[in-house]
């Protein structure tokens, strides 16, 4: 890799220095402190309709505490630090809804029930958190214990918000310096971009082969925790995501001894890392070691050291030299770790200790193989050093250019206080907690320009207030408006800027940082006219819509519009309530699934404007005949949910012989919680008492209006960790279990190694209708949980069709066919024709290849028949008896 630094040698030298302890032991925390899934501290509450607010709502949207009579009462009880209306919509509920903040947060029921008792208020009720979509597919990312999770680092970190900025950079190199770095780790290999072992002065940084393995696995946990590929279906995720390592041993026959390290920190800084790790330490330095950190650190490398694990203030080297950043320990709470040094040496705090309830440590590479692979759990300053290390990636993934000092400041600017959590330790943990999200959110870099207006046409003598929407962390802002009165601000978002003649006008907005300045000039931008034409917008009840529901559409128009057009594309639509498309509000319902286009063309007495909404509606559904194979990776057809304990998604482990992507149900959690054996739990327990174990996979209507006859078949594989009964599947329509056409509702697997088999259902009885479709799991243990394996349920090719015909006499016959399409073999379920049966197969020129007479004719019993001897490509099938005769196309691949 390119060196993008100024490169100093230096004489090479020899320290020995001990690790900082890892507290290695074999054995949930989240970003919301209180409750994941509301915010911390915030209450939303609204006025009743009919009530007069009586107290000023100022031009930020604040309300002066003193000013209001809820506030102010609640105030005098509870910590209430300020009250404001969250919305500046001006629609009349939202003028009338407004919000407080408060401290402590565990009395957010309380605040509620004393807000209920005002006559006044509609209502009051938490402020959801809400979490970005994206989760890491590593195969031990969910691993949970309990309520408890075994990635309580990342979450206490906030890194699944931090990669939704920044996936990181492989151009950000992290070096890890320390015993030793196995390199072939499979969550690692791929990250090494430079190795050496600078105890040895060679280029084999791995661990020795004689002693313990887990001895020596100190510096591969290490490695893991800041930088573990991610994303690649494998163990676990590096806070770094895509950022590089440098694999550097500094120890020589010891495992416990750094006997290297600072030629260690001389080897990374020379050959271009961006960020060394130091996860270990002694109470000495000498004036020769402070020059090698301070050489490093004027090469623009960022040094992270861990802070020591004897829970004392002596001083701790490197960390506490200048120049280093020293890392202290917390558990899942924001306490500091038992083990962990503390003092005013220290610069930041990190997840490194315990997780109650829950895993002891971080779960990370190892170099010893446990039950979950080469994984396995540490605790010390050791883990909590390398995971600031990887938010510090991230940092440099925003904005590579900035210096060591710059990337500390903003991580210590954005790290949560954690004093009043640990009285007595006050001012010795540090800046606070590290934060990486709020971290990447906060890292300036050269700034990019833009701006809105909710309205770009206007009367005269409007104002307007602007939004500042640039990139970058702007420092300043220089904005000018042609025709606006003023015609220039200085604000990030200039309030009520007024245009009183009539006209086209520019606005341009220069922004500007230490890294760079950007203007944007829109032109023609704003108009003003005393004869506008209706300004369109509108809204829908539901953006995510089932095609059996009705969705109302609002009209937000301005400019007083007295005609409505609505046109939907596709136009499968049907108005209902007595409205149509010239309705200022129509009622719709969409007839088939998709998405949908949506234009509102509004007429005044001025003329016409129009504003169409691509991909504005997404109406889920089934059309028959119906099939998916989640080929593309993911799917449109289901809606995935998973219960607290349990995961969905789509993957390669999902897929099917011949698939590259399956639909992959598991547990998400090590043990505790689970009703019943692995050998005895019964589908009572399963479904009705496991509920935290669910996941299901669903669709809100499939359309089988003008079929009778329906069949859906699905691929189906399931395994177990310690036994069959924790791993569970079923089937329901319209919420109710479906049983296969052999009898079975509750599906487990017999055997650790059950083959892929295919399952039909008869849904008949939802024929010439709509209906809901569920695929269900409960299963207990993650995957890979014990040995590789865990509790998995797996399922790919789902087709849904039409399997009816009717025999001679006028008596329903059918013929079910299964695996569509079908590889090497078919099965056939026959009911209804009441005697012996040929099956004939032709091709598309109309030759048979394929004949098999005389088949004993069994009410709904399965025929498998053999068609390894055919092609891929499309054929007939038909089923002949002396009454009857059945066609179905049958597909090969």
């Amino acid at each position: 890799m390119e060196n993008r630094k100024i490169m100093k040698r230096f004489t090479r030298f020899t320290a020995f220095i001990f690790l900082a302890v890892a507290l290695i032991t074999a054995n949930s925390s989240i970003g919301q402190t209180y409750q994941k899934y509301f915010k911390d501290g915030e209450i939303y509450f609204k006025y009743k309709q009919d009530v007069e607010i009586d107290f000023e709502v100022q031009a930020d949207r604040s309300v002066d505490i003193e000013d209001t009579k809820i506030a102010r009462e609640l105030s005098e009880k509870y910590n209430i630090q300020k009250m404001w209306r969250p919305s500046n919509l001006k629609t009349d509920r939202l003028l009338k809804t407004f919000a407080i903040s408060f401290t402590p947060f565990s009395k957010i029921e309380e605040i509620i029930e004393e807000l209920k008792k005002y006559p006044e208020l509609e209502y009051a009720e938490k402020k959801p958190y809400h979490y970005i979509d994206y989760t890491p597919n590593d195969s031990l990312y969910n691993l949970v214990s309990g309520p408890g999770n075994w990635n309580w680092h990342h979450d206490l970190i906030n890194s699944e918000q931090a990669w939704d900025i920044t996936q990181g950079d492989e151009e950000v190199v992290v070096a890890v310096v320390d015993n030793a770095v196995w390199i072939d780790h499979p969550d690692i290999a791929d990250k090494v971009v430079a190795q050496r072992d600078v105890a040895h002065h060679d280029n084999d940084p791995n661990p020795d082969t004689g002693g313990s393995p887990a001895d020596w696995s100190h510096g591969t946990h290490v490695s893991g925790l800041a930088v573990a590929a991610t994303d690649n279906e494998t163990g676990v995720a590096g806070v770094g995501f895509n950022c590089s390592l440098f694999a550097i041993r500094a120890s020589g026959s010891n495992p416990n001894g750094i006997s290297a390290g600072y030629e260690g920190i001389e080897w990374a800084a020379e050959h271009g890392a961006d960020i060394i790790n130091c996860s270990w330490g002694g109470p000495y330095i000498s004036q020769f070691e402070r020059d090698i950190l301070n050489a490093a650190h004027d090469m623009g490398v960022i040094i992270f050291a861990a802070a020591g694990n004897d829970n004392t203030t002596q001083a701790h080297y490197p960390s506490s030299a200048e120049h280093v950043i020293s890392v202290a320990s917390v558990d899942y709470d924001d306490t500091k770790s038992s083990f962990s040094n503390y003092s005013t040496n220290v610069d930041i705090s990190s997840p490194g200790g315990f997780c109650s309830p829950g895993p002891a440590g971080l779960l990370s590479t190892t170099y010893d193989e446990t039950s979950m692979g080469f994984y396995d759990t540490y605790y010390g300053t050791s883990m909590a050093s390398p995971v600031a290390a990887g938010a510090a990636s991230l940092i440099l993934a925003v904005n590579p250019e900035l210096t060591p000092d710059e990337v500390e400041d903003i991580m210590k600017n954005t790290a949560v206080d954690i004093d009043e959590i640990n009285p007595g330790y006050e001012g010795m943990l540090g800046a606070g907690r590290i934060d990486a999200y709020e971290a990447v959110l906060n890292t300036p870099y050269a700034p990019v320009s833009e701006f809105s207006t909710p309205v770009t046409v206007i009367t005269p003598g409007t104002a307007i207030d602007y939004m500042n929407e640039a990139e970058g962390i702007p420092d300043t802002y220089a904005w000018t408006f042609d025709g606006g009165t003023p015609e220039t601000s200085t604000a990030a978002n200039p309030q009520e800027i007024t245009y009183n003649e009539e006209g086209i006008f520019n606005v341009s907005l220069t922004v500007e940082n230490e890294f760079g300045t950007d203007v944007l000039l829109k032109e023609e931008y704003i108009t003003v006219t005393s004869t506008p034409t209706p300004y369109v917008d509108f809204a829908s009840s539901e953006e995510n819509t089932c095609i059996l529901d009705a969705v109302s559409f609002t009209d937000l128009s301005l400019y007083n519009p007295t005609e409505w057009l609505w046109e939907f594309n596709p136009g499968s639509v049907t108005y209902l309530e007595g409205t149509d498309e010239t309705f200022q509000n129509p009622v719709v319902q969409f007839d088939a699934p998709g998405y949908y286009e949506v234009t509102l063309t509004a007429t005044n007495e001025n003329g016409s404007s129009s504003l169409t909404k691509s991909d504005y509606i997404w109406a889920q559904g089934i059309n028959l005949p119906f099939d998916e194979t989640f080929e593309s990776g993911e799917t449109s057809n289901f809606t995935l949910t998973a219960n607290e304990k349990s995961s969905v998604k789509i993957d390669s482990r999902g897929a099917a012989p011949g698939s590259d992507y399956g639909l992959h149900f598991q547990g998400n959690t090590a043990i505790g919680g689970w009703t019943g054996s692995p050998t005895e739990t019964t589908p009572e327990q399963a479904w009705e008492e496991n509920t935290d174990f669910h996941a299901t996979a669903s669709n809100c209507a499939v359309d089988a209006t003008g079929v009778s006859g329906i069949a859906m078949t699905l691929d189906l594989k399931q395994t177990y960790a310690f036994g069959p009964k924790n791993s569970w599947f079923r089937v329901l329509a319209n919420d109710e279990q479906i049983n296969d056409i052999v009898g079975t509702a509750n599906f487990n697997p017999q055997s650790e190694n059950d083959p892929w088999e295919t399952k039909m259902f008869d849904l008949s009885q939802f024929g010439n209708s709509f209906f809901s479709l569920s695929l269900q799991s409960a299963c207990y243990l993650a995957d890979y949980f014990y040995e590789g394996k865990g509790d998995n349920v797996f399922v790919d090719n789902i087709t849904i069709y039409n399997f009816t015909g009717e025999n001679e006499q006028g008596n329903e016959a059918s013929a079910l066919m299964y695996p569509v399409p079908a590889v090497n073999h078919v099965n056939i379920s026959v009911a209804g024709i009441k005697e012996d049966y040929t099956i004939n197969i032709y091709n598309v020129q109309g030759q048979k290849v394929f004949e098999k007479t005389n088949i004993e004719y069994v009410e709904n019993a399965v025929e498998t028949i053999d068609i390894t001897g055919l092609n891929r490509g499309v054929y007939l099938l038909k089923l002949v008896t002396n009454n009857n005769e059945l066609t179905k196309k049958l597909i090969v691949k």
